[in-house]
């Protein structure tokens, strides 16, 4: 009886090892990943997961020197672990003293975002403006909360820092406002004004800002505000015809010789299917320089549609038209998109007009035939 339920208790324990292996693993490949682990320690959560799943397999194959594999697998674990300086914030590496903010562990802080210099001189800009009676502006997410409804006011969220696990922890400043009410929560704004001194500290209770772990406000100073602007992030991005990168150059210069460019200049919103430099290079025998520029510019019009259409959009189509009229089918199988013959390989990348979706192969406008690329007798324009 004893021997049966240990090993019912062994083979669960393996199942939960493959299992627990198998998930991580799975969230190590997720696009997700990002949003709530470090990019840096991508690699070491593969390695923990792929270990695990080795350890619950061999628990499963119920080898006789199964307890000796195991405890090697997970001391090489521990040893990777150790390698890796995953870590947690000691209890004194964030804190933020009344007008200063000071952030420990400076290798684990992603500076590509956040530099160090720019992270050491937060707490003496602020006393520098306070201290000059300075106007600035600023830029930041506002939080609603209770407690500073009952003050009139609300929190602008314009600092979010890496650590361990990405966007770790978040600062902001409280700001007074008449019309607090009209300032939705999660908004993106952007107010000019200048640093007052804090007189009486507001308790406030523990709160997250987007995927922050700890949020906080200054107690040193708040934002009186002179001025308040709704901030748009799309107004910040370029235009569609700077986003083609060194991957569609071909494309690119097919779109300006067919006069179609300052099309993509204009307000917008487009979605612009690019086929990748292969994929014009793959369309055959003739080459753009033997196409006219009426054939030139119905090639590219049969990539680009009016309207903004991320991939969550196009799954609730089947069908889009294109600028010269051609209709495009859309198909969403395995996990994959494929407009036309042609299947999506880097997707969503957004525009102040528009998005891009990189493809391979090239859409064929209607008349061309995909054997030999060239345009049916009688399309020339």
């Amino acid at each position: 009886m004893v021997k049966m339920t240990s090993k019912i208790f062994g083979i669960c324990e393996a199942f939960i090892l493959v299992l627990l292996g198998a998930a991580i693993l799975w969230f190590s490949f997720s696009a997700n990943y990002g949003l709530l682990m470090n990019e840096k320690f991508r690699w070491l959560t593969m390695t923990g997961a792929a270990w695990l799943f080795l350890m619950g397999l061999v628990s499963l194959a119920g080898s006789r020197k199964r307890s000796v594999v195991n405890s090697l697998l997970f001391g090489v674990m521990l040893l990777i672990v150790f390698l890796g300086k995953p870590y947690t914030p000691g209890a004194n590496s964030m804190q933020m003293p009344d007008s200063s903010l000071q952030a420990g562990l400076w290798e684990q802080i992603d500076q590509t975002r956040f530099p160090r210099k720019d992270l050491q001189t937060v707490s003496k800009e602020s006393d520098e403006i306070y201290g000059n009676n300075m106007s600035f502006t600023t830029v930041g997410v506002a939080k609603r909360l209770e407690a500073l409804d009952e003050h009139g006011s609300f929190a602008l969220m314009t600092t979010v820092m890496y650590c361990c696990v990405a966007d770790a922890f978040a600062v902001g400043l409280r700001v007074p406002f008449t019309d607090w009410r009209s300032i939705e929560d999660g908004q993106w704004i952007m107010v000019s004004g200048k640093l007052v001194e804090e007189q009486n500290e507001i308790a406030l209770p523990n709160f997250r800002v987007g995927n922050a772990v700890l949020s906080n406000v200054d107690t040193a100073y708040h934002l009186k505000p002179e001025k308040i602007m709704s901030y748009d992030r799309i107004d910040q991005l370029p235009l569609l015809t700077a986003r083609f990168g060194t991957r569609a150059r071909l494309f690119e210069k097919a779109l300006q010789e067919s006069g179609l460019w300052q099309e993509l200049e204009r307000k917008g919103p487009f979605t612009v299917f690019v086929p990748v430099d292969q994929a014009i290079e793959d369309l055959g025998a003739v080459s753009f320089d033997e196409l006219s520029k009426g054939e030139l510019k119905r090639f590219v019009s049969s990539h680009i549609v009016k309207g903004k259409f991320f991939t969550q959009d196009l799954m609730e189509w089947d069908r889009l038209e294109s600028l010269n009229g051609q209709t495009l089918q859309i198909a969403f199988a395995n996990a994959r998109f494929r407009i036309d013959r042609s299947r999506l390989v880097f997707k969503n990348d957004e525009a102040r007009n528009g998005v891009l979706h990189f493809i391979y192969p090239a859409i064929l406008p209607d008349g061309w035939t995909r054997k030999t690329d060239t345009p049916a007798p009688g399309n020339n324009e």
